[in-house]
């Protein structure tokens, strides 16, 4: 095999185990090794096996015409022994370094020493010895087309057969009947009698087909152009004889008949390099599936995710854990320290970032990364001990449920919508304060209009009154031009609400979508078509502002000259006759003044309505959109329940959560010594928005029947509400007391249920520390393509539940998503079928990756078997201790 067949851990490859050459005198016409060899190639074979009739003549010619090409070839024969009505066909498989004379001490050793080729040549073994022969010789031994004429089940009865069957060191059959739909109804095709569920069989082999190379024109002979016809996907990563035996002994994670293999595109990540630190110059390759992370203490393991959780911008949120990693960054990272990920998209795109640990200036990514890595890739992190952090905290719960599916979109449009209300509450709160302001407005104008009413009397002269109409006119025209200039700044700032919302954002799954993309084009012309609108606008109003202006300009000289004659009559009247004239002077601008700000204020009383339905508007839309946030997450939550296959009960209580609303109005209520059960008491039983409207109700009208209905509600006394409506509208800004109505909204709650036996189902609160890990796994495996990266997920996990509760979800899942694990547990590891392991070795000050790669080929597999069993003695002596012969023929 050559250089370019190499890879690092498992993967699918296309197998044709059951191959006759020329030298089958059933094979129909001729060909050349070579010609086997690139035809196999050209059917996307990665590898054969040779098995002629009772013969090795042609191993070797095939091997060396493989040499240089991208095929290996196993080398084996198929024998034939006695049993059944005929005789019974066997494979034996070799390893690829074997050659024709390995395979030829077989045949000798079972009396084949002429009539090569020969289907008809029989050793007089039966199939069992001949299981034993190959088995001896370091062969793995396969029943050939089972359920065909000289296969075990076609030719054999009885207990002979089910002996071959259940025979330990037979491990594999070929079958040709997966396809057939009537046996698949009945469940008698070959991969259904040997699933280990038949009473009879009681045996579970590796069932795989492969093509014999049969003619398809029924003849029985065998051909050129057959080979591959039939095949089988092996998940191997090596090509070689131990790497089939795991094949065989792990069939449902490793074996997939040629018409059940399905590829997935999903996000993962493919490459880690450090450079400085502890694993300083390391570069770490993951594999798409699930990689197992091993080593001793101390040798970089936890490290390792942690630094890449920095680099993807995904810390950890609890403060201890939180705590934890910076200071691994610091300390075994250090500063300047760079992580570089290669990761690839749910669309097989692939990116390379990299940033560098800068404590000072929170540690920046290089300028080809324009983006948030935690928001494009998105990854499930559990350090070490975290999951029982998020366990025990519903908040933390809440969000963990969260990274399931993408709330970003929802979250979005709170926050938009949240925008929105703040500029809104500023208009309402100048609207809430222009109530009182205008009333008090009103007192002082009153009482001037008495005062300038006065002094016209005693000023009345036909000089004051023709200087009285030309100040009517001057106020008039001046009120005009202010209206202009009024009406320009609302175009403004309608101009500028329209440039602040934000264009909806796509959702990343959508991205690429036509219809949202066009839709997205013609949002951004509208915008820039009210842009030009308004700008054409605003200069058109400028324009009317300017002639007003210059009409209140021209005006002004006839003012003037009016004003000069009004104060030389003034003056050629006397000191008391001056005085008079001052005080009417000072108090007619002083009216004006009163009357400028009762208009302003008037006009934001008549605007409160339109902006108390805008708010309103604004919070229904809030709403909705909180309720379809927590439909959402009750989908999801059923999803998990639903896979937990009754372990777990979860839902979503909505809206249920009051802490921050309690919070908030503790720290608002502060010195209006209302009691905290008080407190406690409206925000269980009394909405945020509800509470403040019932508040701006009151202030508006001064009812006490507009709380008093709350105060029923939270049953507290009327006067204890009063005091505390009393005290908020007085003491604290409108704009904190309106922002209790969205950013004291009710949060969600999750609610958990833990399976403690016989159907008891506890909330994790009253379970075990490792019942609740367990949930909080069962969920975290559940569902989704988001990669999984946990350090030592078995530390707080039930030994018994492993196999359950995460074994089996991480064999049904890594062909479709990425885990990433450190571990010392060998049945997370093995059990689970890892498809790469990495072995750490570390020093006091240095930790480097030493073997990379399956189980299936050493020294990775002897390394495997040191971290998770203690070595072979320790293994082979715990093996022996649990009687495990014994075990397996109970089983």
């Amino acid at each position: 095999m050559t250089s370019a067949q190499q890879q690092i851990g498992l993967s699918f490859r296309k197998l044709d185990l059951h191959i006759h050459t020329p030298k089958s005198n059933c094979f129909k016409g001729t060909c050349t090794p070579e010609e086997i060899v690139d035809t196999a190639i050209e059917k996307g074979l990665a590898g054969i096996a040779v098995t002629d009739h009772n013969s090795t003549e042609w191993i070797d010619e095939v091997i060396d015409a493989a040499k240089g090409k991208p095929l290996a070839v196993f080398p084996g024969v198929e024998v034939t022994c006695t049993g059944g009505k005929k005789s019974i066909h066997i494979i034996g498989l070799f390893d690829v370094d074997k050659r024709a004379e390995d395979v030829k001490v077989l045949l000798n050793v079972l009396g084949i020493t002429s009539g090569y080729g020969e289907e008809g040549t029989l050793t007089d073994k039966p199939p069992i010895d001949v299981i034993d022969e190959i088995h001896r010789l370091s062969g793995i031994a396969v029943l050939a087309h089972v359920n065909s004429d000289n296969g075990v089940l076609s030719d054999m009865r009885g207990q002979a057969r089910t002996r071959v069957i259940q025979h330990s060191r037979l491990l594999a059959a070929e079958a040709t009947d997966f396809l057939d739909d009537e046996k698949k109804k009945k469940s008698k095709r070959v991969v259904d009698l040997l699933d280990g569920n038949d009473p009879t069989y009681q045996r579970k082999l590796a069932i795989y087909q492969a093509s014999d190379n049969l003619c398809p024109d029924c003849s029985g002979q065998h051909c050129l152009e057959a080979i591959g016809s039939h095949s089988s996907y092996f998940k191997l990563e090596q090509m070689n004889l131990e790497g089939l035996q795991q094949c065989f002994i792990d069939p449902d994670v490793r074996i997939r008949q040629d018409f059940e293999l399905r590829s997935f595109t999903y996000p993962h990540i493919k490459r880690v390099r450090i450079t400085s630190g502890f694993l300083d110059g390391q570069t770490f390759e993951f594999h798409p599936g699930l990689t197992s992370i091993l080593g001793a203490k101390g040798a970089g393991k936890s490290l390792l995710m942690e630094f890449i959780r920095f680099a993807l911008n995904q810390e950890p949120r609890h403060p201890s854990i939180a705590e934890d990693h910076t200071a691994k960054l610091r300390e075994r990272l250090e500063e300047y320290g760079v992580v570089e990920v290669t990761f690839v998209d749910e669309t097989g795109k692939e990116f390379d970032i990299s940033r560098t640990y800068r404590e000072l200036d929170e540690s920046p990514y290089d300028e080809s990364v324009p983006y948030d890595p935690a928001q494009v890739f998105p990854v499930l992190f559990l350090s070490q001990n975290e999951i029982i952090k998020i366990a025990e905290d519903e908040q933390a719960q809440l969000q963990f449920i969260d990274q399931f599916f993408d709330f970003r979109t929802h979250r979005s449009k709170i926050r938009s919508l949240e925008r929105e209300l703040e500029r809104l509450d500023k208009q309402m709160a100048e609207g809430l304060q222009a109530y009182s302001e205008f009333d008090d407005l009103s007192n002082k104008i009153k009482t001037l209009e008495i005062e300038i009413k006065r002094l016209d009397e005693a000023l009345k002269h036909p000089i004051f009154e023709e200087f009285k109409q030309l100040e009517l006119k001057e106020k008039a025209l001046s009120n005009q031009v202010s209206h202009l200039s009024s009406v320009i700044n609302n175009v403004e700032e309608a101009r500028s609400q329209i440039r602040d919302r934000l264009t909806p954002d796509i959702p990343e799954p959508l991205a690429r979508d036509p219809a949202l993309l066009r839709n997205r084009d013609l949002i951004v012309q509208a915008h820039e078509m009210l842009e030009e609108q308004f700008s054409r606008l605003i200069g058109e109003l400028r324009g009317q502002l300017a002639k007003a202006e210059q009409e209140y300009a021209q005006w002004r000289s006839t003012y003037a000259a009016g004003k000069k004659k009004y104060d030389d009559y003034i003056q050629a009247m006397g000191s008391d006759y001056r005085g008079l004239a001052l005080n009417r002077e000072r108090a007619v601008r002083q009216m004006g003044e009163l009357q400028r700000l009762q208009g302003i204020a008037k006009k934001k009383k008549e605007q409160l309505s339109d902006i108390n339905k805008q708010r309103e508007s604004l919070l229904d839309s809030l709403q909705n959109e909180y309720e379809e946030y927590t439909s959402e997450r009750q989908k999801k939550c059923a999803k998990f329940q639903a896979d937990s296959h009754g372990r777990l009960k979860l839902r979503i209580l909505g809206s249920s959560n009051v802490d921050e609303f309690r919070s908030r109005l503790l720290a608002l209520k502060r010195g209006s010594y209302l009691r905290e059960d008080e407190i406690d008491a409206i925000c269980s039983r009394i909405r945020p928005r509800d509470f403040v409207l019932s508040l701006l109700r009151y202030h508006a009208t001064h009812k006490t029947s507009l709380i008093e209905e709350r105060a029923k509600e939270a049953d507290i006394d009327l006067h204890r509400m009063k005091t505390l409506a009393d005290f908020l509208l007085g003491a604290i800004p409108y704009e904190e007391s309106l922002a209790l109505q969205y950013k004291a909204h009710p949060q969600d709650r999750p609610e958990i249920l833990y399976d403690i036996g016989g159907g008891d189902y506890q909330p994790l609160a009253k379970v075990s520390v490792g019942q609740k890990c367990t949930a909080m796994l069962m969920i975290a495996l559940s569902d989704g393509v988001m990669p999984i990266v946990i350090d030592q997920p078995e530390d707080s996990l039930d030994i018994r539940s492993i196999w359950d509760d995460m074994c089996l979800k991480l064999r049904a899942g890594k062909e479709k998503r990425q885990f990433i694990f450190t571990t010392h547990n060998s049945s997370l590891a093995v059990a689970s079928d890892t498809d790469c392991y990495l072995i750490l070795e570390g020093s006091a000050s240095h930790g480097e990756v030493v073997h990379i790669g399956s189980m299936d080929h050493q020294p990775v597999g002897e390394e495997v078997l040191k971290y998770l069993e203690g070595g072979p003695h320790t293994y082979d002596l715990k093996f022996a201790k649990y009687d495990r012969e014994q075990n397996l023929s109970e089983n």
